[in-house]
């Protein structure tokens, strides 16, 4: 339709609403001139409306004329899709689920509001993509996970990234990564003095005792803090999944992208007050390693410090690299504590918890694992560094459970330039987002791929797949600096838990289990688990 229809249509409607109005009042009535100057008024507003909405449509037709070129769900004026996440997490991961199952392609595309999403799932087009240097800007919706837990390696712009990553990779070599094994190890053997308490009951709730054990090492290996877990970190999981919930909401609800309409939300104030102890927290961390780092600085200047630099290597986590290193800020400092401290507290102990309802679902494998762990350790000793590449079969079945629950759902990258993936362009200014749990559940590239089999991982079975089909750590170089740290800290905890008890769950199979998205996946109803001594 032309402009000139289009505004001819609108005074003709004003025109019979004026007339209506006469019709309700038969009898003469003096007129107000105030009136017709508010239907003027409208006029002009609406005119305005249509003509900047005209302008926006025809700057952005680069992306609507590539849009319609893949296939995806039917998308309304300004709200694009979102009216098809209007649900909880389990209903939003499973419509995204269903949007990628309708195509065979691997490619179909959501407008999110405004935002133009390509779905991706074939393992050819994700290696271009994550592999790509103007595809590795986090996209625009995490900034709200950057407004909440601030600007560190997971949601910091490119080339913050680039810097902060170079500077903090040494923190995560092998050699550092082994003497965290003896912190691993004590963390654990806490954790399972925990679990004696709830031995026999049923669906414990285990998510806090995790928790609290993964607190535990991410402080005192990357922060180089020791701190009474048990009774200081007795919050954090609690907090961090109420912070979670709240960005879920503000990522997948378009109308709070807006930032005029979640000024007053109620969900505003309660983030606030989970934020502000959250920071409380981290804050007391920062506090009591720049108090451990200055008394260091006084040593060395002392010439007392003979002893103490025999043992950089062994403490020399990412906290310490930071303090050494003049180009982070406070604020980036703080950041990157945040940072770490969600993810790798949130990661590892919702890993865990899916890892414990598995094995108590395959009763085979929990033994399996069980005779390896006897075999390499003992029924006593304490995991050592040299113990944990012995454990092949166990590392198996911690894959196979990242597999199943990968606990990244769904990540994704905004694009900078066009990339041509071969089957399409995709344009600059769209992003591409990527359901990993739709990956590593697809019958295309698993064969029967709810079923629990860790020897999917055998190195023979491996070669025969192509990389991307398993992503739980994303892939390329802006994957996750702390996987060998997470899989070294998951296979220091079940050694150590294994040995003491029987885990056992009322789970039947996988296709039970309802998956939660609160940003992170979660078990919906939890992993229903219980322990029985050995």
């Amino acid at each position: 339709m032309k402009s000139g229809e289009l505004i001819k249509g609108i005074l003709y409607l004003v025109k019979l609403m004026n007339l209506s109005v006469a019709m309700d009042h038969p009898l003469p009535i003096e007129e107000d001139p105030r009136n017709g100057i508010r239907s003027y008024l409208t006029i002009c507003l609406i005119m305005v409306f249509f003509i900047w909405y005209a302008h926006f449509l025809w700057k952005r037709r680069y992306l609507y004329i590539h849009s319609w070129k893949v296939e995806g769900p039917f998308s309304f004026p300004l709200i694009g899709c979102g009216y098809l996440f209007l649900g909880n997490g389990t209903d939003i991961i499973k419509t995204l689920v269903k949007i990628q199952q309708k195509v065979s392609s691997g490619l179909t595309r959501i407008w999110l509001g405004p935002k133009l999403i390509y779905l991706i799932s074939e393992p050819k087009h994700l290696e271009i993509i994550l592999n790509h240097p103007k595809a590795l800007e986090k996209e625009n919706v995490y900034k709200f996970i950057a407004e909440a837990i601030g600007q560190g390696l997971l949601t910091a712009p490119a080339k913050k990234w680039k810097q902060h990553r170079k500077v903090l990779a040494p923190s995560f070599n092998q050699k550092v990564l082994d003497s965290f094994v003896e912190i691993f190890a004590k963390h654990s053997i806490t954790f399972v003095e925990k679990l004696k308490d709830v031995v026999g009951q049923k669906n414990i709730d285990l998510y806090p005792l995790a928790s609290r054990c993964t607190l535990g090492n991410i402080c005192q290996t990357a922060m180089g803090v020791n701190i009474n877990v048990q009774k200081e970190g007795r919050e954090f999981g609690v907090l961090l999944e109420r912070v979670m919930e709240v960005i879920n909401h503000r990522i997948f609800k378009v109308w709070a992208h807006l930032d005029f309409i979640w000024h007053f939300s109620p969900l505003k104030a309660s983030s606030e007050k989970y934020l502000k102890k959250l920071y409380a927290f981290s804050g007391s961390l920062v506090s009591k390693k720049l108090a451990e780092h200055n008394r260091k600085l006084e040593l060395e200047k002392s010439f007392l410090d003979a002893e103490i630099e025999e043992e950089p290597y062994k403490r020399l986590a990412f906290l310490d690299l930071i303090l050494m290193n003049s180009q982070f800020t406070e604020t980036e400092l703080d950041d990157e504590v945040k940072v770490f401290m969600a993810a790798g507290t949130e990661t590892t102990a919702s890993s865990i918890c899916c890892l414990f309802t598995l094995l108590g679902m395959h009763p085979d494998v929990q033994q399996r694992v069980y005779e390896e762990v006897i075999d390499i350790l003992g029924h006593d000793r304490i995991v050592i560094a040299s113990d944990l590449p012995k454990l092949k079969y166990t590392e198996r079945v911690i894959k196979e459970n990242l597999r199943i629950f990968p606990i990244a759902a769904v990540f994704a990258r905004s694009l900078e330039e066009d990339i041509d993936i071969g089957d399409a362009l995709l344009p600059a200014g769209s992003s591409a987002a990527f359901i990993t749990l739709f990956i590593h559940r697809n019958p295309k590239y698993w064969r029967d791929p709810l079923k629990f089999d860790p020897d999917r991982f055998l190195p023979e079975e491996v070669a025969k797949r192509h990389p991307c089909t398993y992503i739980p750590f994303s892939y390329g170089p802006r994957n996750c600096i702390g996987w060998k740290y997470a899989i070294a800290n998951m296979k220091t905890i079940i050694a150590t838990v294994i040995r003491q008890f029987k885990i056992y769950t009322e789970y039947k199979s996988v296709e039970e289990i309802e998956i939660n998205l609160y940003l992170l996946m979660r078990m919906r109803d939890g992993p229903k688990v219980w322990l029985e001594n050995r």
